[in-house]
C-alpha cells in the first residue's frame, strides 16, 4: 500500500493510466539539467483527476540517467520509467536490466518492472524523445514544447 493508505485495483490503475490527460501549464516543459528534477501538473479529463509527472535527474552525474514517473493523488506511483540506472529485482526474484518500466500492480504498488521495450516504444538513448513517448503513453492530449538549456525542442 502506498502513501496515504490508497490501495488501487489493477483495473482502477489501468483506467487512470488510460485516462486522457492535459498538462496544466502549456507554455513549455522545462527538461531538467543533471542533478535537478521537474514536476509537471496534469489533469485527467473529463473527471478532473489530478496527476503529477516527475522528470528526475537528481542524485546523478550520469548524462543518460533519468526517471519519468506518473503519480496519482501525489503519492501513488502508477508508472515509472528508469533509464541509465540499476537493474531491478522483481518480487519473484527475476532481474530486469535497465532501461525498464514499472507499472502499478495491486498489492505490489510499483515493485514489478518489465523491459522497457516490451511496453513502451522509445529510444532510451534520446532522453527528450523518451519524455515525448512517455507523455504519449500517458495519453496526454496537449504537449507543449520542451525547453532545455536555452533551446526549445
Amino acid at each position: 500500500m502506498q502513501g496515504d493508505g490508497i490501495m488501487l485495483s489493477d483495473q482502477d490503475a489501468k483506467e487512470l493510466l488510460d485516462m486522457l490527460k492535459q498538462i496544466k501549464d502549456l507554455r513549455f516543459i522545462e527538461f531538467p539539467q543533471i542533478g535537478k528534477t521537474q514536476k509537471i501538473e496534469v489533469v485527467g479529463t473529463p473527471e478532473n483527476v489530478k496527476f503529477v509527472f516527475d522528470v528526475n535527474r537528481k542524485g546523478t552525474l550520469k548524462v543518460k540517467k533519468c526517471t519519468y514517473q506518473t503519480r496519482y493523488q501525489k503519492s501513488v506511483i502508477l508508472l515509472r520509467v528508469d533509464i541509465g540506472g540499476q537493474e531491478h529485482m522483481n518480487p519473484d526474484g527475476k532481474i530486469i536490466p535497465c532501461p525498464h518500466i514499472h507499472i502499478y500492480r495491486e498489492g505490489y504498488d510499483d515493485s514489478w518492472a518489465y523491459p522497457l521495450d516490451s511496453k513502451l516504444d522509445t529510444d532510451p538513448s534520446d532522453l527528450l524523445q523518451a519524455l515525448i513517448d512517455f507523455l504519449v503513453y500517458n495519453h496526454v492530449v496537449n504537449r507543449p514544447p520542451i525547453y532545455k538549456k536555452g533551446d526549445l525542442l
